[in-house]
């Protein structure tokens, strides 16, 4: 049935095409281009209606369906139609494959023609020669020599103002030269720019000057310019305007405006032959081959349009081939300076494939000369021309890119002294978005060029809803990525201006510590939500990953407990001002300095130097050894002989000398003396207090008990310490006996030593 309903649509166009004639009769040409694909379908239509009478079945479908059509031809066309459109996977897929074919098909068969026409048209133009040398087309040798004569003054004259020019400007490119030397990338392609215009000036003058020269000399102002001398100013301008971007890319004998890595060797070698070049395809094609049609036959004109084309082509062929080698080595050499290993691959690509790349638009060039011989000029010179501009703008960007990423960004001296961290910042990250922006131009570059020649629809695509509508989302996302880096870095600026110490005022350790927790969770914010509207400008729905945010961080505080304890808690130490680096404090039952405090945890060092990591959430009280002042107490014990009133006086003469020492300045008020606070068991305690700065009470204690061991020695004030005395008792039944013990006599003299006793020499 399917089968069936594909048929009765060739029929269908089978008696669309019947009409056709009638329509063609008033279309005129448009019915010849049309004929050959109506007879096509005409067979196609005429088999399939074979096919079908030819089945019984079939052919009583078909009588079915005819009827159904004549009561209404509606519901028949829109069946037909669906019946088409839902056709299996399989018929799909084969008609796929079949479309493909046909368009391979097609593609094969048309390039075919294009050599084929490639062919009659050189056999047509060297024919055309063949018949000039036979002496079958004549040669009018006096208008030749009149139009060779104006071409000649007109050239003269535009190349004397144009060297002329050229004079002069030679005088300002060594300075230009010495401040590009000096300068930075910038510089550089300012000047190279400058130098550029400045040549494409004097190519004006000697345009400006020629067809003056044209209009003084033949026919005056009032007949204006002859059609030969335009075309000589034409091929004059266009052969300087080559020229001047020949100089803008290679540079010749100017090593400090050269942009791309060439020698001063290469750079003049493919100075010179290119020049030859164009100089060769500019004259012969803009400017002998109109002269060869006006003053000969357009016979003539076509044969030099050929020779000139394919004798260029040659050339240029050669000129490739004998140097691939060695531009492919000096490729290599140079990406082995990149930093980068993409580039280096890239660059390593170009230089093994580039004459791959020019003999395929050499190929074209010469192509579209002779198959499209009247329109060849603008289609060849708009193409390379925009290629051109677009290849050396992206070269222009690509390089003062790419010395940013290599040199980093430099911030002046008063900005590196205010924010010293801020070139750091920029360099982390403005490299990296270089990086991006490079290869964003280096695509661009290439599908500008595949736009130019027209091998896709770059421009027309962008232009169109789905390249616009993709363009402003992703723009948008970039910018508001590029939003929140500007946010950021002036938050974490104004942050390091916030934590510098400067005239009449001292960053606390609190403020440090409290800043720096800020730093971090304002770092976090700005990320988090950039990503968000980011994914929500590129047409993401952020209100499930909101929602699937929230549900995770539920469970998290569920299952973390002790992490959120420890955060909320550390965030009410610091804002109570509870603990600060470089506090001595007592955090669950230890006892050291603070060395760092993060959200939720604290990292403090013993005395002994061991470091201890106590989380927040074990800490019920916090004992600060450095808030505002501090005490030295010191407990002096005396004898209980000493006179109390003498002991006191010897305490604040050991204050007094403390204070002539460098601790004075950091004791704070007055000696504070409480008197006697308890007796022990072998001194008298004295108490008395010393005020001191925060954190020097430790140090000041230590010096004050020194002075007081000096002035008790000094006034003989006994400072006690434990002591035992032992009474032996003598029992009553050993006092009768005899008390005088057996000594054992000891030897008096030295003749009374022991034998073994070494000699007074000392030899044994």
């Amino acid at each position: 049935m399917t089968f069936l309903r594909s048929c009765l649509l060739a029929i269908a166009v089978l008696l669309c095409s019947a009409s056709s004639p009638a329509l063609a009769q008033n279309a005129n040409g448009g019915a010849a281009g049309q004929a050959q694909t109506t007879a096509q379908e005409v067979d196609q239509a005429n088999e399939a209606l074979i096919k079908v009478l030819s089945d019984p079945d079939s052919r009583a479908a078909f009588l079915e369906l005819l009827k159904k059509s004549s009561a209404d031809p509606t519901s028949a066309a829109a069946d037909a139609a669906g019946s088409a459109g839902e056709q299996p996977p399989e018929a799909q897929d084969t008609a796929k494959s079949e479309s493909f074919v046909i368009r391979v098909g097609e593609y094969t068969r048309a390039v075919a023609d294009e050599v084929g026409v490639l062919i009659d048209r050189a056999g047509h133009s060297l024919k055309g020669l063949l018949l000039i040398l036979q002496g079958d087309i004549p040669v009018k040798w006096d208008r030749v020599q009149s139009v060779i004569s104006q071409v000649a003054a007109v050239l003269v004259s535009a190349y004397i103002a144009f060297f002329a020019g050229q004079f002069v400007a030679q005088k300002l490119y060594p300075k230009l030269q010495l401040r590009a030397r000096y300068g930075g990338g910038l510089m550089r392609s300012f000047i190279l720019l400058l130098t550029s215009a400045i040549d494409a000036l004097t190519v004006a003058l000697g345009l400006g000057v020629g067809y003056f020269v044209a209009l003084l000399a033949y026919g005056g102002f009032e007949a204006g310019v002859t059609l030969q001398e335009s075309l000589a100013l034409n091929a004059f301008f266009i052969t300087g305007m080559a020229n001047v971007s020949l100089r803008f890319v290679f540079a010749p004998n100017r090593p400090e405006l050269r942009l791309l890595p060439f020698d001063d060797d290469s750079s003049n070698y493919w100075y010179a032959r290119l020049r030859l070049y164009m100089y060769w395809i500019n004259y012969g094609v803009f400017l002998a081959v109109p002269v060869a049609n006006l003053a000969v036959s357009f016979v003539l004109g076509n044969a030099l349009r050929f020779l000139i084309v394919l004798s260029g082509m040659l050339y240029l062929m050669v000129l490739i081939k004998r140097n691939r080698v060695r531009v492919r080595e000096g490729t290599r050499r140079y990406a082995e300076t990149l930093q980068s290993m993409l580039a280096q691959r890239a660059v390593s690509n170009l230089g093994d494939l580039w004459h791959i790349g020019a003999l395929g638009y050499i190929i074209a060039v010469f192509v579209v000369w002779v198959t499209r011989p009247f329109d060849a000029t603008t289609i060849i010179l708009r193409a390379t021309g925009l290629s051109i501009v677009t290849i050396m703008a992206g070269m222009v960007i690509s390089l003062v890119m790419t010395k940013a990423i290599k040199g980093g960004i430099r911030l002046p001296e008063s900005v590196q002294q205010k924010l010293p961290a801020l070139q750091y910042r920029l360099n982390a990250f403005v490299p990296r978005l270089l990086k991006i922006i490079r290869a964003v131009v280096f695509a661009g570059t290439v599908l500008l060029l595949l736009d130019i020649w027209g091998l896709i629809g770059v421009i027309d695509w962008f232009n169109s809803d789905v390249g616009v509508r993709l363009v402003s989302s992703y723009g948008s996302a970039f910018f508001v990525v590029l939003v929140a880096f500007v946010i950021w870095l002036a938050v974490m600026s104004w942050v390091d201006l916030r934590l510098q110490s400067r005239a009449g005022y001292i960053v606390t350790a609190r403020e440090r510590t409290l800043f720096q927790l800020f730093r971090n969770a304002a770092t976090i914010i700005i990320i988090v939500m950039a990503i968000l509207l980011s994914l929500s400008e590129i047409g993401v729905d952020i209100g499930p990953l909101i929602a699937g945010a929230g549900v995770v961080g539920l469970a998290i505080s569920f299952g973390a407990q002790t992490l959120v304890k420890d955060i909320i808690t550390g965030a009410f130490i610091q804002i109570e001002n509870a603990i600060n680096e470089g506090d001595v404090v007592t955090v669950a039952g230890i006892t050291g300095t603070v060395e760092g405090i993060t959200i939720r945890s604290v990292r403090m060092r013993d005395l002994n130097g061991t470091t201890h990591l106590i989380p927040f959430s074990s800490v019920d009280m916090v004992s600060n050894f450095m808030r505002g002042f501090s005490y030295h107490v010191a407990l002096i014990g005396v004898s209980y002989d000493t006179d109390i009133a003498k002991a006191k006086e010897a305490m604040i003469e050991a204050f007094e000398r403390l204070k002539k020492t460098d601790f004075g300045s950091k004791i704070v008020g007055d000696f504070e003396m409480h008197g006697v606070t308890n007796f022990g068991a072998s001194s008298i305690d004295i108490r008395a207090r010393i005020k001191t700065t925060p954190g020097d009470q430790w140090g000041i204690g230590r010096a004050y008990n020194e002075f007081v061991k000096q002035v008790f020695d000094e006034r003989d004030i006994e400072i006690p310490f434990p002591q035992v005395t032992y009474h032996a008792a003598t029992p009553p039944f050993a006092e009768d006996e005899p008390k005088q013990k057996q000594r054992r006599k000891l030897p008096t003299s030295a003749s009374e030593l022991a034998d073994d006793a070494p000699a007074e020499d000392g030899e044994h």
